[in-house]
Parts: structure tokens; sequence; C-alpha cells
């Protein structure tokens, strides 16, 4: 597969070396993904069981590392970032993290050779994008055992609000001409967010939470209005609504939400009250979002196979697939 994979290359590269400038312009986007679940109780299969786990999740997107991500619109020059990141920072020293382990990034090698030879694991290079994912995976593996015993709420708000700093959003990198062609690098930060919807990090009734007494509160003001449209109703009763971020770096980050959790179903997963608890997440989390300026979000309620999930996870990003097709 080495080999193969060279040969190609090399005829392009020779191709390219002679190909007259056309004095046009060429954007190059790149992938810069940050995968921060939430680790509160949601992790529990005990409290809550998901026919999958974020162990699973993370598997989707480390699979399809290459070819369908790298080689996305693409032959060379890769430049993307797979990063697992923590919602709460403090739980990187409490679960005694390595986090070296937990951040794969193809922008690190000076040539296209480096790159070929990380990613098919030539013998004698170290490392390789196979050690590297093993490595991640596992580590995060241990991450998620240790979150089911010991867990904490998850602050999403707050992570919006500082957790997402520069050193998380990749920036537009600077113009390169090559004769008289321009070439540009751009990135598209996409933020994978495993969560069950519910933010109950300990500051309640200040706006700053989506917790089930919230939601319960909503609810029930929402019967006693006698208000048929649930969004109107949230526009004329300000206090239900999440704070907006204050945060520029969000109009340049994609979220995709996953794995949203409807407590107020049965066990056979029917309705015991209307509107249901995921109506209500859907309504303050869409409001949230868009009022923080959000670039591009979508919200999913958990998962039901590993194949649905693939497909929610390569269509937000871009990616066709032929299930999807």
């Amino acid at each position: 597969m080495y080999k193969s994979y060279l040969v190609p290359l090399a005829a392009l590269l020779s191709i390219l070396a002679y190909t007259p400038p056309t004095g046009k312009t060429f954007t190059i986007t790149h992938f810069n993904i940050l995968f921060a679940p939430d680790m509160s109780n949601r992790v529990d299969p005990k409290l809550y069981k998901r026919p999958l786990n974020d162990v699973d999740i993370l598997s989707i997107i480390t699979n399809n590392l290459y070819p369908s991500i790298l080689r996305f619109k693409r032959m060379e020059n890769q430049k993307d970032r797979l990063m697992i990141d923590f919602i709460n920072k403090g739980l990187i020293k409490q679960y005694q993290v390595n986090t070296e382990k937990l951040l794969i990034n193809f922008g690190k090698f000076p040539t296209q050779r480096e790159r070929i030879e990380y990613i098919f694991a030539k013998p004698g290079i170290k490392p390789s994008m196979e050690k590297d994912i093993n490595e991640m995976t596992g580590e995060y593996s241990l991450v998620n055992n240790q979150a089911i015993k010991d867990n904490v709420g998850a602050d999403i708000w707050s992570y919006l609000n500082q957790g997402i700093d520069e050193n998380k959003i990749l920036t537009n990198e600077s113009i390169v001409k090559y004769k008289n062609d321009i070439y540009t690098n751009t990135y598209r930060n996409i933020l994978i967010l495993p969560t069950d919807g519910y933010i109950e990090a300990g500051i309640f009734g200040k706006g700053f939470d989506c917790s089930k007494n919230t939601i319960n509160n909503f609810r029930k003001a929402f019967y006693t209005s006698g208000e048929k449209d649930m969004q109107e109703f949230l526009r004329k009763n300000k206090r239900f609504q999440i704070k907006p971020v204050n945060n520029e770096l969000l109009k340049n980050l994609e979220i995709l939400v996953m794995e949203l959790y409807d407590r107020s179903l049965s066990k056979a997963g029917c309705a015991t009250v209307h509107p249901t608890d995921m109506e209500i997440i859907k309504l303050l989390w869409t409001d949230w979002l868009q009022q923080s300026n959000v670039k591009r979000f979508e919200l999913h309620p958990y998962a039901s196979s590993k194949a649905e999930a693939e497909i929610i996870i390569l269509k937000f990003i871009g990616i066709p697939t032929i299930k999807s097709l």
C-alpha cells in the first residue's frame, strides 16, 4: 500500500512542477476537530443506558482519519488536527491524564513524505498514526472508566466561555504565492460534544444551567401561560434562557452536539409529559447557541447504532458516505 501511494504522488508532484502558473487562487481547507465529552453522571451506563459509549464515538473519528478525512479534497500537505479536550480542566489532575496522548497533529510534519511514512507506519519510523490512535483511545478509555466511578457536573457554559481559546481555534495562515498562483490554508474548527443536554454544574437559576429543575419549571410555566408556541413563550420569559456566551472565537466554531438524552421518557421510550425534556432542551440550546453567535451547530439525540453515529458525524463534517446516499 505504501509504494502504490508514493507512485501517484510522485507523478503528481512531477506534473505540478511543470504546470505553468494560472494566476488563480487556491484554498486548502483542513479540519481541526475537538472531541470534548460531558463527563458527568451521563457516562454511567447503570444510570443512563445508551447503545454507544463515548469511546465508541471517538473510535468513529479515529477510524475515519484516513482516508476519509485526510484525503477529502486534498492529496498532500494535510494539517488536520484531532484533540481530546476536557470541559472541566480539573479532571486532568483528578484523573491523572496524560494529555500528550490526546493529540494527533498532521501539521507537525515538514514534508509530505514524512506524513506518508507516519500514516502507513513504514518499518523503522516512530511514532506511527496507528500507534498514536491506540494510545489516544487507550488513554481516553482509562479516563472514561474513571469518570464512571467518580464523575462531576459538566460546566459546558464556562467551557464555551473560557475553554474555547486561541489554543483550540486555528485561524487562516498567511497567503503563499507560487509563481502567479496564490494558496491559502484555512481551517474548519469543529467541536464534537457528546452530552445529555442537561447542564448541571452547580450554579442554578441564574442563567448558566439547563437542569432538570429548570426544564420542569419551564414546562409548568408554559402550561399555565396558555401560550401555544414554546419559542414565543421563551422570548417573552427570558428568565428561562441560558445566558449567551461572550466569546468572539465561537463565530469560527462549528458544534455537533450528540447523545442528547430525554429523562422524561419511560423505560420503554414513551413520553410521560408534554412537551418532553428533549423538546425543551433543543429549544433552550438552540436559543443559547444562536445568541452566542456560534458559527454553525446541530443537536442530535443519542444514536441507536455506531453506523448511525458515523453518518451523523461525517455528514456534519461534510464528508459523503455510501451509507448516507
